[in-house]
């Protein structure tokens, strides 16, 4: 199994010290030959960052190839929905033990993740720092 994880896509801006790729991602059946007659196939568009040293050279519309590591990913997975999960689900279980109420239950865990993503946007720089990626 490979370590990284690579996309083709196409420089849509060039900031200083940045690059904003736009890839396709779809679905493993996106390909299939059937895809048309089938609604399972699915593709989206997606901007990603690369944050660089250099961006000298590159120009808007070029073809690349972006690449992250694995481990990169499961972090990434791990921040967006792993830690989420957790909150919600021990605050679900908190207040449904203190209250007995659900609907408290259930408002006080969807809440919860106010404070988590408000925390996950101020940290944002440091986080960007383990999860980047890079032009091969």
């Amino acid at each position: 199994m490979s370590n990284k994880i690579t996309h083709s896509g196409v420089i849509t801006d060039i900031g200083q010290q940045r690059l904003t790729v736009r890839i396709v991602q779809t679905a493993a059946c996106a390909t299939c030959k059937a895809n048309g007659h089938c609604t399972t196939s699915e593709s989206a568009e997606k901007l990603i960052d690369v944050y660089t040293a250099d961006t000298g050279g590159r120009r808007v519309g070029e073809q690349v190839t972006v690449s992250t590591d694995v481990r990169s990913g499961f972090r990434a997975v791990t921040w967006g929905f792993g830690f989420p999960l957790a909150l919600m689900t021990g605050t679900l279980v908190a207040v449904m033990l203190l209250t007995g109420r659900e609907a408290w239950a259930a408002l006080a865990s969807i809440g919860a993740l106010i404070p988590y993503y408000i925390l996950l946007y101020l940290l944002r720089h440091k986080i960007r720092n383990q999860l980047s990626f890079y032009i091969e």
